[in-house]
Protein backbone atom coordinates (compact mmCIF):
# COMPACT_ATOMS: atom_id res chain seq x y z
CA UNK A 1 0.00 0.00 0.00
CA UNK A 2 2.80 2.36 0.71
CA UNK A 3 4.44 1.63 -2.96
CA UNK A 4 1.18 2.12 -4.11
CA UNK A 5 0.34 5.56 -2.83
CA UNK A 6 4.01 6.66 -3.66
CA UNK A 7 3.95 6.21 -6.90
CA UNK A 8 0.65 7.63 -7.40
CA UNK A 9 2.04 11.19 -5.62
CA UNK A 10 4.91 11.07 -7.94
CA UNK A 11 3.30 10.53 -10.75
CA UNK A 12 0.67 13.22 -9.44
CA UNK A 13 3.82 15.79 -9.21
CA UNK A 14 5.46 14.70 -12.06
CA UNK A 15 2.48 15.20 -14.23
CA UNK A 16 2.21 18.34 -12.89
CA UNK A 17 5.68 19.70 -13.36
CA UNK A 18 5.42 18.16 -16.86
CA UNK A 19 2.66 20.14 -17.80
CA UNK A 20 4.20 23.41 -15.89
CA UNK A 21 7.11 22.91 -18.03
CA UNK A 22 4.74 23.29 -20.80
CA UNK A 23 3.40 26.77 -19.74
CA UNK A 24 5.91 29.22 -19.65
CA UNK A 25 3.93 32.02 -18.75
CA UNK A 26 3.35 32.54 -14.66
CA UNK A 27 0.10 32.47 -13.02
CA UNK A 28 -1.18 36.34 -12.87
CA UNK A 29 -2.09 37.54 -9.36
CA UNK A 30 -5.86 36.85 -10.05
CA UNK A 31 -5.32 33.45 -10.93
CA UNK A 32 -3.30 32.49 -7.82
CA UNK A 33 -5.35 33.65 -5.34
CA UNK A 34 -7.63 31.70 -7.15
CA UNK A 35 -5.12 28.68 -6.28
CA UNK A 36 -4.80 30.10 -3.15
CA UNK A 37 -8.19 29.61 -2.35
CA UNK A 38 -8.97 26.50 -3.65
CA UNK A 39 -5.94 25.25 -1.69
CA UNK A 40 -7.16 26.73 1.48
CA UNK A 41 -10.67 25.25 0.83
CA UNK A 42 -9.11 21.78 0.42
CA UNK A 43 -7.43 22.70 3.59
CA UNK A 44 -10.68 22.85 5.58
CA UNK A 45 -11.86 20.33 3.94
CA UNK A 46 -8.82 18.30 5.44
CA UNK A 47 -9.07 19.87 8.97
CA UNK A 48 -13.17 19.36 9.11
CA UNK A 49 -12.57 15.26 8.20
CA UNK A 50 -9.95 14.89 10.91
CA UNK A 51 -11.62 16.93 13.34
CA UNK A 52 -14.40 14.93 12.32
CA UNK A 53 -13.12 11.63 12.97
CA UNK A 54 -11.41 12.79 16.30
CA UNK A 55 -15.02 13.34 17.27
CA UNK A 56 -16.50 10.53 16.25
CA UNK A 57 -13.83 8.78 17.62
CA UNK A 58 -13.62 10.10 21.32
CA UNK A 59 -17.65 9.99 21.41
CA UNK A 60 -17.33 5.61 21.69
CA UNK A 61 -15.53 6.61 24.99
CA UNK A 62 -17.33 9.05 26.32
CA UNK A 63 -20.83 9.77 24.73
CA UNK A 64 -21.98 6.72 23.25
CA UNK A 65 -23.08 3.33 25.25
CA UNK A 66 -24.95 1.29 22.75
CA UNK A 67 -23.06 -0.58 20.91
CA UNK A 68 -24.49 -0.38 17.37
CA UNK A 69 -24.13 3.78 18.05
CA UNK A 70 -20.74 3.47 18.55
CA UNK A 71 -20.32 0.81 15.30
CA UNK A 72 -21.65 3.93 13.95
CA UNK A 73 -19.37 6.37 15.13
CA UNK A 74 -16.48 4.11 13.56
CA UNK A 75 -18.12 3.60 10.23
CA UNK A 76 -18.94 7.88 10.17
CA UNK A 77 -15.42 8.19 11.18
CA UNK A 78 -14.43 5.63 8.31
CA UNK A 79 -16.40 8.29 6.09
CA UNK A 80 -14.77 11.60 7.05
CA UNK A 81 -11.71 9.53 5.98
CA UNK A 82 -12.99 8.39 2.62
CA UNK A 83 -15.32 11.80 1.91
CA UNK A 84 -13.00 14.58 3.35
CA UNK A 85 -9.39 13.54 4.93
CA UNK A 86 -8.04 12.06 1.39
CA UNK A 87 -9.51 14.62 -1.32
CA UNK A 88 -8.67 16.90 1.31
CA UNK A 89 -5.22 15.50 1.48
CA UNK A 90 -4.40 15.06 -2.30
CA UNK A 91 -6.48 18.08 -3.50
CA UNK A 92 -4.35 20.27 -1.18
CA UNK A 93 -1.23 18.75 -2.50
CA UNK A 94 -2.31 19.13 -6.07
CA UNK A 95 -2.90 22.77 -5.85
CA UNK A 96 0.09 23.60 -3.42
CA UNK A 97 2.35 22.14 -6.01
CA UNK A 98 0.29 23.91 -8.66
CA UNK A 99 0.68 26.94 -6.81
CA UNK A 100 4.91 26.14 -6.33
CA UNK A 101 5.58 25.43 -10.01
CA UNK A 102 3.47 28.36 -11.39
CA UNK A 103 4.63 30.93 -9.42
CA UNK A 104 8.31 32.06 -8.49
CA UNK A 105 8.18 30.30 -5.37
CA UNK A 106 9.42 26.74 -7.70
CA UNK A 107 8.84 23.28 -6.28
CA UNK A 108 12.78 23.28 -4.90
CA UNK A 109 13.78 26.71 -4.52
CA UNK A 110 12.92 27.67 -0.82
CA UNK A 111 13.21 25.52 2.15
CA UNK A 112 9.87 26.03 3.84
CA UNK A 113 8.09 24.36 0.36
CA UNK A 114 10.67 21.29 0.59
CA UNK A 115 9.29 20.81 4.10
CA UNK A 116 6.03 21.43 2.92
CA UNK A 117 5.92 18.94 0.20
CA UNK A 118 7.84 16.20 2.13
CA UNK A 119 5.70 16.70 5.10
CA UNK A 120 2.81 16.57 3.02
CA UNK A 121 3.92 13.37 1.64
CA UNK A 122 4.78 11.76 4.79
CA UNK A 123 1.04 12.85 6.16
CA UNK A 124 -0.77 11.54 3.25
CA UNK A 125 1.68 7.62 3.28
CA UNK A 126 1.31 7.61 7.23
CA UNK A 127 -2.71 7.91 6.87
CA UNK A 128 -2.66 5.53 3.89
CA UNK A 129 -0.97 3.04 6.14
CA UNK A 130 -0.70 3.20 10.00
CA UNK A 131 -4.09 5.53 9.83
CA UNK A 132 -6.26 3.08 7.30
CA UNK A 133 -5.85 -0.13 9.51
CA UNK A 134 -6.66 1.63 12.39
CA UNK A 135 -9.85 3.12 10.70
CA UNK A 136 -10.59 -0.89 9.43
CA UNK A 137 -9.85 -2.53 12.45
CA UNK A 138 -12.26 -0.40 14.56
CA UNK A 139 -15.07 -0.63 12.67
CA UNK A 140 -14.09 -4.73 12.33
CA UNK A 141 -14.30 -5.17 15.58
CA UNK A 142 -17.07 -3.23 16.50
CA UNK A 143 -19.46 -4.53 14.27
CA UNK A 144 -22.61 -6.33 15.72
CA UNK A 145 -20.68 -9.67 15.13
CA UNK A 146 -18.44 -8.94 17.91
CA UNK A 147 -19.82 -9.86 21.29
CA UNK A 148 -19.35 -6.89 23.73
CA UNK A 149 -16.32 -5.63 21.89
CA UNK A 150 -15.79 -2.99 24.62
CA UNK A 151 -13.95 -5.94 26.83
CA UNK A 152 -11.50 -6.35 23.64
CA UNK A 153 -8.26 -5.58 24.14
CA UNK A 154 -7.60 -5.58 20.37
CA UNK A 155 -10.40 -3.15 19.56
CA UNK A 156 -9.37 -1.03 22.20
CA UNK A 157 -6.09 -0.66 21.25
CA UNK A 158 -7.28 -0.22 17.89
CA UNK A 159 -9.77 2.87 18.86
CA UNK A 160 -6.81 4.63 20.94
CA UNK A 161 -3.97 4.47 18.41
CA UNK A 162 -6.86 5.86 16.02
CA UNK A 163 -7.66 8.53 18.51
CA UNK A 164 -3.63 9.09 18.76
CA UNK A 165 -3.33 8.90 15.12
CA UNK A 166 -5.93 11.51 14.61
CA UNK A 167 -4.18 13.68 16.99
CA UNK A 168 -0.94 13.25 15.25
CA UNK A 169 -2.44 14.26 11.78
CA UNK A 170 -3.90 17.00 12.92
CA UNK A 171 -0.56 18.17 14.46
CA UNK A 172 1.22 17.71 11.16
CA UNK A 173 -1.38 19.39 9.40
CA UNK A 174 -1.27 22.49 11.88
CA UNK A 175 2.58 22.43 11.52
CA UNK A 176 2.20 22.55 7.88
CA UNK A 177 -0.13 25.66 7.97
CA UNK A 178 2.14 27.36 10.26
CA UNK A 179 5.27 27.05 7.92
CA UNK A 180 2.84 28.40 4.96
CA UNK A 181 1.73 31.37 7.04
CA UNK A 182 5.52 32.24 8.31
CA UNK A 183 7.69 30.63 5.37
CA UNK A 184 10.62 29.84 7.22
CA UNK A 185 13.90 29.38 6.17
CA UNK A 186 14.26 30.95 2.79
CA UNK A 187 15.88 30.15 -0.50
CA UNK A 188 18.06 26.99 -0.60
CA UNK A 189 21.85 27.80 0.12
CA UNK A 190 22.63 26.15 -3.41
CA UNK A 191 20.21 28.41 -5.15
CA UNK A 192 21.56 31.51 -3.66
CA UNK A 193 25.02 31.05 -4.78
CA UNK A 194 23.85 29.90 -8.24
Amino acid sequence: MTIDLLIVISLLIGVLALIAKFITNRLTIKQKNWWIVAHLMFVIVYFSGLLGTLLLTNMTITAVTDLEQIHAAHIFSKYCDWFLIIPGAFGSLITGVWLALRTNWGLTKYNWIVVKVLGHIGAILYGGTLMRIWFDRTVDLSSAAQVNFLSNTVYLYNRQMLIIGTLISLAILVFLVIISVFKPWGKRKNLKEA
